[in-house]
């Protein structure tokens, strides 16, 4: 029987794909957690430093739906769009969490580790999206 759609060949490739992802970026942040002497912070969650930071978070995530939908619907052709805007859009938001960190949590390396980790991020999504999933996603 002739099976549509993706094979489990492929689903068990991008299962190990993302497992490689999430243990490399996981020691990655273990390393500069204990580098740069930064608290883990807890995964997932949204603890603002001040309130001009809540406010800053709130207005990137407004900019990034307005920005997504109008490319979902007149660009829906452009994957490569599709794809890099929501990375290009977080970016912009971490790079406004580490100027709060660094100009009101004195005293700490937060703001640093925020630029690595996301240096480190920005660089491991590139690489797998630039080598078509290390090679093992073929399209």
């Amino acid at each position: 029987m002739d099976h549509v759609g993706l094979g489990m060949d492929f689903w068990i490739k991008l299962l190990g794909l993302i497992a490689f992802m999430m243990l490399t970026i996981s020691i990655f942040n273990f390393m500069m957690r204990k580098v740069l002497n930064v608290k883990r912070r807890k995964a997932f969650s949204n603890v603002h430093v001040n309130g001009l930071h809540k406010k800053g978070d709130m207005f990137f995530r407004t900019v990034s739906v307005i920005v997504i939908i109008p490319i979902l619907l007149f660009m829906p052709q452009s994957p490569i769009i599709l794809l890099w805007a929501p990375i290009i859009i977080t970016a912009i938001g971490e790079v406004f969490r580490a100027f709060i960190e660094w100009k009101y949590k004195k005293g700490t390396n937060d703001y640093l580790y925020t630029i690595f980790q996301l240096i480190f991020l920005l660089t491991v999504v590139y690489v797998v999206i630039d080598s078509q999933g290390l090679g093992l996603l073929t399209f």
